[in-house]
C-alpha cells in the first residue's frame, strides 16, 4: 500500500469515525481493544493448552477475577459517563429518560458485580480484593443512593419552565460532593488493583514451562497491543469529544462576557456535540433577535410616551391661552346683553312718546333697518353666548385631556372620558361620520384617567381611520360609530366601541395587540396604539379587552373594566 493510499484510507476512517455518536465511538474503541485482546489470548491458550495443567487453577482464578473487575470497571465507567452526559441532555427529556433508564440498569448490574466480586474474594481467599471492597462498601452504597435521588430530582425539574438551571446546579453540586470524590477515589483504586491482577496473570504466564514461550509471547503481545490501542483510542476519542465541547464552552463564555451575539460555534461533528453547537448558534441568534426587538420596542415606547407628554403640555398651554380671552368675552357678553336690552327699551320708549320723529331720525332708521336690528340683535347676542359657552366646553375638554401623564388612581367617569375624546376628535367626525352613544347606568370606576383617555383616543382614532379608508373606496358608504356602556355582574363595566368599517382579516386578528404590528403604510402607523391599549386595560386596570371583526361588516372592541381594584 502506497503512502497516498494509506493517507486516503486514514482520512476515510477519520471521516467515518467523526460521523459516529459519542456512545458508538466509545463502544467501537472498546470493541477493537477487547477484540484484539480476546483474539490473542485465544490463540495463545490454544497453542499452550497442554502446558498449563499445573497452573490451570491459578489462571482460572486470575481470569475470573480479571473478568469481574473488567466488567465492574466497565459498569462504573458507564455510570461516570452518564454523569458527564446528563447536562447536555437536560433540554432533551426523551433522550434523558432513555439515559436514565440505562443508568438504573447499570447501577443494578454494578451492584450485582460488586456482590459477585465480594463473594469471589471470600471463596478464593483473595484478601486484598476483599479488603478493597469492604473499605469502600459504604461509599459505593451512598454514591449509588444519591445518584438515584439526583435522577428523581432532575426528572421533574426539566419539565418546568425554569427547571433546567436548577437541575444543572443540582448536578454540579453532586459532582463536587465528598461522596462523589470518594467514589472517584474508589474507581482509581479499583483501576490500580486491576493492574495488580493483570500483573498476577503475567506472573502466572512467566511461570509456565519454557515450551509455552510462544504462547506467553502471543498473550503478552495481544495484551500490550490491546492496551496500546485502548490508550490511543481513549486519547483520540477524548480529544474528539473534549475539543468541540471546549470550543462550544468558550463561545458561550465569550458571548456571556462580551455580549457579542455575532459569535458562532464551529460545527465540526455530527454527533451530540455537533448538535449542541448548532443549538447554541441558534440560541445566540434568537437572543440577538429578541434583544434587537426589545431595544426597538423600548425606543418606540419612549418616543410614544414623549409624544403624549408633549401633547399634554401643548394642550394645557393652548387651553390656558384660549381660556383667558374666552372668559373675558363670556363675562362681557352678560353686560353687553344688559346694555343692549336697555338701549332697545329706551328706543321703544322713544317711539312710543314721539309719534312723529324728525326727518333725519327716520332717514337713519331706514338706512340701518331698525326694525330688523331690533329683532336680530338679541339673537346675535344669544348666538355669541352659545359660541362662548361652546368654546369653554372645548377648553375644559382640552384641560381634561392634557392630564395624560397623571399617574394617580382616582374615580373616573367613563362617559365624561368618552365625551371629551369625541369632542377632541370632533373635527374628524364632522366629515360625515355619525356617532351613536347608548350610555347605560354605570358608576365611576377606580383607575387612571389619563391612561383611559389614551385608550379611547386610540380605539376611536383607529375606527375613524378605517371608515375614512372605506369611504374613499365607496361613495355610497355611510360611516357610523356606536358606543355602548353597561354594567355587568355588579363588579364590572363594559364599554363597546363598534364601527361599520372594512373590518380586520382573520389572519391579522390574532396579531393586532402585538407591538409594531400595523396594516397602515410606513410612516403613518407605529403599531403601538393597540399594544399600549392592551397594556393599559389588562395590566394597569386588571381588565379585559376583546375584538370581534368581520370583513366588510365592521369591528367591535369590548372593554371590561373592574369598578374597584381587587
Amino acid at each position: 500500500m502506497t503512502a497516498t493510499s494509506k493517507l486516503r484510507y486514514f482520512h476515510w476512517v477519520k471521516r467515518v469515525f467523526y460521523q459516529l455518536s459519542i456512545r458508538k465511538k466509545i463502544v467501537c474503541g472498546y470493541a477493537i481493544a477487547l477484540g484484539i485482546a480476546v483474539l490473542g489470548t485465544t490463540v495463545g491458550l490454544a497453542i499452550g493448552d497442554r502446558y498449563f495443567q499445573r497452573a490451570r487453577q491459578q489462571m482460572m482464578l486470575a481470569d475470573e477475577e480479571g473478568g469481574l473487575l473488567s466488567n465492574l470497571q466497565g459498569e462504573l465507567l458507564e455510570i461516570q459517563i452518564y454523569q458527564q452526559e446528563i447536562v447536555p441532555f437536560l433540554q432533551q427529556p426523551q433522550v434523558l429518560q432513555q439515559k436514565t433508564s440505562h443508568l438504573l440498569g447499570d447501577l443494578v448490574e454494578a451492584e450485582t458485580l460488586l456482590s459477585q466480586a465480594l463473594e469471589f474474594s471470600q471463596i478464593n481467599l483473595q484478601s486484598d480484593l476483599q479488603a478493597l471492597l469492604k473499605k469502600h462498601d459504604r461509599t459505593i452504597a451512598v454514591y449509588f443512593q444519591q445518584l438515584r435521588m439526583l435522577n428523581q430530582q432532575v426528572s421533574p425539574l426539566i419539565l418546568q419552565p425554569q427547571g433546567v438551571p436548577k437541575a444543572q446546579q443540582l448536578i454540579s453540586k453532586f459532582s463536587q460532593s465528598q461522596d462523589a470524590l470518594k467514589f472517584y477515589q474508589f474507581a482509581n483504586e479499583l483501576t490500580d488493583f486491576a493492574k495488580t491482577v493483570r500483573e498476577r496473570q503475567q506472573e502466572a504466564d512467566v511461570a509456565q514451562n519454557q515450551a509455552a514461550v510462544m504462547q506467553v509471547r502471543i498473550i503478552i503481545i495481544s495484551i500490550l497491543l490491546s492496551v496500546a490501542i485502548a490508550a490511543i483510542l481513549a486519547f483520540y476519542i477524548s480529544r474528539m469529544i473534549a475539543r468541540p465541547i471546549n470550543a462550544v464552552t468558550n463561545i458561550a463564555q465569550r458571548v456571556t462576557q462580551e455580549a457579542n451575539f455575532d459569535l458562532q460555534a464551529s460545527v465540526i461533528t455530527t454527533d451530540e456535540v455537533g448538535a449542541l453547537a448548532s443549538s447554541l448558534n441558534q440560541l445566540i441568534q434568537q437572543v440577538k433577535r429578541l434583544l434587537e426587538e426589545q431595544k426597538a420596542e423600548t425606543q418606540a415606547r419612549l418616543i410614544q410616551s414623549e409624544k403624549m407628554s408633549s401633547l399634554g403640555q401643548m394642550l394645557a398651554g393652548v387651553a390656558h391661552e384660549i381660556n383667558n380671552p374666552v372668559n373675558f368675552i363670556s363675562g362681557n357678553l352678560v353686560h353687553a346683553k344688559t346694555y343692549i336690552e336697555g338701549l332697545l327699551a329706551l328706543l321703544q320708549t322713544y317711539k312710543t312718546e314721539v309719534s312723529q320723529p324728525p326727518t333725519a331720525v327716520q332717514t337713519l332708521a331706514e338706512e340701518i333697518d331698525l326694525e330688523f336690528l331690533e329683532v336680530d340683535l338679541p339673537k346675535l347676542i344669544n348666538s355669541m353666548t352659545v359660541g362662548a359657552e361652546r368654546t369653554r366646553e372645548i377648553v375644559r375638554s382640552l384641560k381634561d385631556f392634557s392630564r395624560l401623564n397623571e399617574g394617580e388612581v382616582q374615580p373616573v367617569e367613563l362617559h365624561a372620558c368618552i365625551n371629551t375624546t369625541l369632542l377632541i376628535l370632533n373635527n374628524r367626525l364632522k366629515k360625515g361620520i355619525s356617532v351613536v352613544c347608548k350610555y347605560g347606568d354605570i358608576p365611576a370606576i377606580t383607575g387612571y384617567a389619563g391612561l383611559l383617555y389614551q385608550v379611547f383616543m386610540n380605539l376611536l382614532s383607529n375606527a375613524i381611520d378605517a371608515m375614512e379608508e372605506k369611504s374613499a373606496d365607496d361613495s355610497q358608504f355611510f360611516p357610523e360609530i356606536t358606543i355602548i356602556t353597561e354594567r355587568w355582574d355588579d363588579d364590572w363595566v363594559i364599554v363597546r366601541i363598534a364601527d361599520n368599517g372594512p373590518g380586520i382579516t382573520p389572519e391579522n386578528q390574532n396579531k393586532i395587540f402585538e407591538s409594531f404590528f400595523t396594516t397602515k403604510p410606513r410612516g403613518i402607523g407605529t403599531g403601538l396604539g393597540l399594544a399600549i391599549t392592551y397594556q393599559i386595560v389588562v395590566e394597569k386596570h386588571r381588565g379585559k379587552i376583546t375584538c370581534q371583526s368581520e370583513l366588510n361588516r365592521g369591528t367591535e372592541f369590548a372593554l371590561a373594566l373592574p369598578i374597584s381594584p381587587s
